[in-house]
């Protein structure tokens, strides 16, 4: 076989990369005379070749069908009889396989979805009408099988993603590129070609990519960070290392080791001397000089002198901050309005914040009063802030829930518990993952390996390793086929890893 880098006719087609990266797996052949043939067609005899190279590994179910057209001197014998006996191949009606026979699109993706066993999620009609305009030429024996290929990623379609083209007589580099689908080989084929790749705005492209906030993300290129747009058009050049998210229009970097806040197109906007520094909330943000802590507005004025030991974010209008070695929480004009009694205080939430006095813990109001929770259980502490009306609390029998009245809202019986959010929390019954509403009814059912909380009608959940998107239904609207994920849907867009360490952004489906 000759070198796969060196095909002679490949350099110039879509399927390049993954025609390249088979070669070198062995799972395809090219010619004596150093082609490939991209565009010749294949015989049912040579895709079954290419699958027991392919997929090794596959167990037979079955005792292999005894085809009355292929001998055991047939060139092809032992392939075709392991199509068979691993049920990628069922063979004719009059027992016969036609090994010579030129194989089409839809045979093709029906043989590769039945014989790694996939199975539509979703009504074969609903799915296929979404994603081709030919849906129609379908073959009623194939609609099945051709779903459950698109739910899996494995179709292509070059050059129209919407033209499943079933009935034309499949190319080798058609081909080719379906097995890449297949064996999970990621960066090798252009994503615009599968029909999920509609979801697809910002090409893989960078080397991390972070959510998007007031309108822009920070992506990695190379050892440093740069910011884009929604478009992916770089907005601020790589050039940082530490940096914070966008927040009321402005970010927190740092230059020379220094901290400074930067506006969307790159400019310094505020650039004092800071020990310490935070992001911009409610207006504010929190600096540390002379080792005392005060807060700046956006344009960079001290509008609260540094006076205190430490201090959280403000929340609702109130921030905690640290007078001395108790803790307790200022106005926006500095004020103490809540004096400085706390061991330890959080940030205000739904009204109320999480404190801790001596050895009591529990709610207090705006007022600095301790409202009816008070953490008294046996071995209790609380574990978050109030959410959607409900805290999570910990006891020795599992994680639970509390209302506003301190009473359990919902029984401690979860191993571990995520707040709620749009209605519903993510809990793990010390197996999987699942949801529940507000009076603890299972509403989506535990069979994630991780999940997080719901935002923007979408969580983002983990099946066997891989990620993807579930709506408030349960259903599948970004099928798990991400290895990596690490953010969750932001003014509409959630960045994803899509192989070779590369990260590009796909659009909320809603």
């Amino acid at each position: 076989m000759p070198n796969a880098e060196n095909f002679s006719d490949i350099q110039s087609h879509w399927a390049q990369k993954c025609i390249v990266q088979l070669a070198q797996q062995e799972v395809v052949n090219g010619y004596p005379d150093r082609t490939f043939r991209p565009e010749s067609t294949i015989t049912r005899a040579e895709f079954a070749a290419m699958l027991v190279k392919a997929f090794p590994n596959i167990k037979p179910v079955r005792d292999a069908v005894a085809f009355t057209d292929v001998s055991e001197k047939n060139w092809a014998y032992k392939a075709i009889k392991f199509a068979s006996e691993t049920r990628f191949f069922e063979g004719y009606p009059d027992r016969t396989f036609k090994p010579e026979l030129v194989l089409t699109r839809v045979q093709a993706i029906a043989i590769l979805a039945n014989g790694l066993k996939y199975q539509p999620m979703s009504p074969p009609t609903e799915t296929l009408r979404k994603y081709f305009d030919d849906a129609a030429d379908i073959p009623s024996y194939a609609r099945s099988a051709i779903a459950a290929a698109t739910e899996n990623f494995l179709i292509v379609n070059y050059p129209n993603v919407r033209k499943l083209q079933p009935n034309k007589n499949a190319t080798r580099g058609e081909i080719a590129a379906l097995m890449c689908q297949a064996l999970k080989i990621e960066n090798v084929l252009p994503p615009q070609y599968t029909p999920w790749s509609e979801f697809l705005v910002i090409p893989p492209i960078f080397d991390g990519a972070e959510s998007f906030s007031s309108g822009v993300a920070w992506v990695k290129i190379g050892k440093k960070y740069g910011a884009i747009d929604k478009t992916g058009k770089l907005l601020i050049q790589p050039e940082y290392y530490l940096h914070y998210p966008f927040f009321e229009g402005l970010a927190l970097v740092t230059i020379g080791g220094k901290f400074r806040y930067i506006d969307r197109t790159g400019n310094i906007v505020i650039q004092q001397d800071f020990e310490e520094a935070d992001s911009f909330i409610e207006g504010l943000a929190a600096v540390k000089i002379g080792g005392k802590v005060g807060f700046i507005d956006t344009k960079g004025k001290m509008v609260i002198q540094p006076q205190f030991e430490s201090a959280i974010y403000f929340s609702e209008g109130l921030a905690a901050v640290r007078v001395q070695d108790k803790h307790g929480f200022i106005d926006k004009t500095g004020k103490l309005v809540i004096p400085a009694k706390f061991n330890w205080a959080f940030s205000f939430n739904d009204g109320v914040a999480l404190v801790v006095e001596n050895d009591k813990s529990g709610f207090i109001d705006k007022t600095g009063k301790f409202t009816e929770i008070i953490l008294d259980y046996t071995l209790t502490d609380a574990i978050g802030n109030f959410s959607e009306g409900l805290a999570r609390v910990s006891l020795s029998v599992g994680e639970g829930y509390i209302d506003k009245t301190g009473k359990l809202a919902i029984q401690p019986q979860f191993k571990s518990a995520l707040p709620f959010s749009e209605g519903v929390a993510a809990v793990y019954n010390g197996e999987k993952f699942g949801y529940i509403n507000k009076k603890g009814e299972v509403v989506i059912p535990f069979k994630f390996n991780s999940a997080a909380s719901f935002y923007e009608g979408l969580a983002r959940v983990e099946v066997e390793g891989k990620f993807g998107f579930i709506d408030r239904g349960g259903n599948y609207v970004i099928k798990p086929q991400f290895s990596r994920s690490y953010y969750d849907f932001s003014e509409g867009l959630a960045s994803v890893y899509l192989g070779f360490d590369k990260w590009g952004y796909i659009r909320t489906p809603l």
